[in-house]
C-alpha cells in the first residue's frame, strides 16, 4: 500500500473480504476482519447501548477511510435482537481505530459537546457509545443523512444549507466547552514548517515561494495577535457535515481545540473553493455559497476580523496544497498545487 493514499468507500465490500495490511500503529486494525471477534467485542462494548436482553447477532465492518499510521474509519452493519422468531433489526455505527490515545480524547470531547446543547435539536454530534484503550476503538452512533459536498456539488443553489452550516459552526463556537488541548498560532507555524520541507522535495520550483508564504504567516500572525482562544473544530469543512432534512450533524473531531474560532470559518470558504477548482476548474465557482456563509456566520454575532480571517484563508489553502500534494496525490496536482499556493499568497 502506498501510505500516502487514502483508501475510501468500499461500501460494497466487508473488510473480511479485503486484502489490507496490519498497521503496528493501529494495533486495533486487524479486529475489523474477523467477523466472529468483531462482533464478540462489539457484544461486550455496546451492552448497554443495546439494552438488557437484546443480543448482537452479528456485524461487518466496511472500510470508509484509512490513512495509515493515524486512523481508520468503518461503517459497522449489526444484526440485532431477532428473538422468538422476531427478525433482527439492522443498525448502523460509526467506529474509528486510532494511533494510541486520540480516540479517548475524541470521545470525551463529544459527551463535552453533547452536555453542552448539541445532543439534540437541529445542531448535533454524535453520540459517542463506547470507547475500548486496549485497541483505541471508538464507537458513535452513525449521522444519517447527505454529506453537504455532495449536496453543494448535485445543487448548486444550496444556499439554505449553507446558512445552516454557518448556524452549527456559531453553535459550535459559542457552546461553551473549555475541555480540549490548548492549541497556539506558534504550535501551527511549526506544523506548516514541516509541511514546507515535505512539500519543497516534491515541488521544488516552488521552493522560495513556500518559504515566503511561512515567512508572511508568521509576519502577520504577529500582527492579529490577541484573539481569544474558543472551541475550533480545526478541520471544518462540507465533508465533515451531514444534512437529514434542517438537522446538521458535525463529523470528524479528531483535531478539534481550543484555537482562533476565525481558523474554522477561513478552512470552510477554503474547502468550498477547493470544491469548485477540483470539480468545475475554478477557485471562484462557489463563491456566492463562500460569501453566503460568511454574511450568515458575521449575522449570527461570531467573531470576525477581516484580517485574521485573511490570514486563516492563506493557511488553509496551504493546508490544502499538502493534502492535494502529499496525501491525496489526483491527477493533475502539479497543476492545482501553484494554483492554490498563489491564492495564499494574494491573501497575504
Amino acid at each position: 500500500m502506498n501510505p500516502n493514499i487514502l483508501l475510501t468507500n468500499t461500501a460494497s465490500v466487508p473488510l473480511e473480504a479485503l486484502e489490507h495490511p496490519l498497521d503496528p500503529a493501529l494495533p486495533g486494525l486487524a479486529l475489523l476482519g474477523q467477523r466472529s471477534q468483531l462482533t464478540a467485542t462489539l457484544s461486550r462494548l455496546l451492552a448497554q447501548w443495546l439494552g438488557p436482553d437484546v443480543p448482537l447477532l452479528d456485524s461487518r465492518a466496511y472500510l470508509c477511510r484509512l490513512s495509515p499510521g493515524k486512523r481508520c474509519s468503518v461503517e459497522l452493519a449489526l444484526a440485532v435482537g431477532g428473538k422468538d422468531g422476531v427478525p433482527a433489526e439492522r443498525r448502523r455505527l460509526l467506529g474509528k481505530i486510532y494511533r494510541e490515545g486520540q480516540g479517548a480524547t475524541v470521545y470525551l470531547t463529544l459527551g463535552e459537546l453533547r452536555r453542552h446543547g448539541m445532543g439534540s435539536g437541529r445542531f448535533i454530534v454524535p453520540e459517542p457509545l463506547a470507547y475500548e484503550p486496549e485497541t483505541h476503538f471508538l464507537l458513535m452512533t452513525w449521522a444519517e443523512g447527505e454529506l453537504l459536498s455532495s449536496v453543494v456539488l448535485a445543487r448548486p443553489d444550496a444556499a439554505q444549507e449553507i446558512t445552516s452550516a454557518a448556524e452549527w459552526l456559531f453553535r459550535l463556537h459559542t457552546c461553551g466547552v473549555r475541555t480540549g488541548r490548548r492549541y497556539s498560532f506558534l504550535g501551527h507555524l511549526h506544523t506548516l514548517a514541516g509541511w514546507k520541507e515535505l512539500l519543497a522535495k516534491i515541488y521544488p520550483a516552488g521552493e522560495r515561494l513556500l518559504a515566503d508564504l511561512l515567512a508572511r504567516f508568521e509576519e502577520r500572525g504577529m500582527e492579529v495577535a490577541g484573539w481569544t482562544p474558543g472551541p475550533t473544530h480545526r478541520d471544518f469543512s462540507p465533508e465533515h457535515l451531514v444534512v437529514h432534512g434542517d438537522q446538521i450533524t458535525g463529523l470528524d473531531f479528531d483535531e478539534f481545540c481550543q484555537y482562533d474560532p476565525l481558523f474554522d470559518v477561513a478552512h470552510f470558504t477554503a474547502h468550498l473553493r477547493f470544491l469548485g477548482l477540483t470539480h468545475f476548474g475554478a477557485l471562484d465557482h462557489f463563491d456566492s455559497l463562500a460569501d453566503r456563509f460568511l454574511a450568515c456566520y458575521e449575522a449570527a454575532g461570531g467573531d470576525y476580523s477581516e484580517e485574521r480571517l485573511s490570514l486563516n484563508k492563506a493557511i488553509a489553502y496551504f493546508k490544502l496544497g499538502r493534502f492535494v500534494a502529499l496525501v491525496q496525490r489526483p491527477e493533475g496536482w502539479r497543476r492545482i498545487l501553484p494554483e492554490l499556493l498563489k491564492e495564499a499568497r494574494q491573501l497575504v
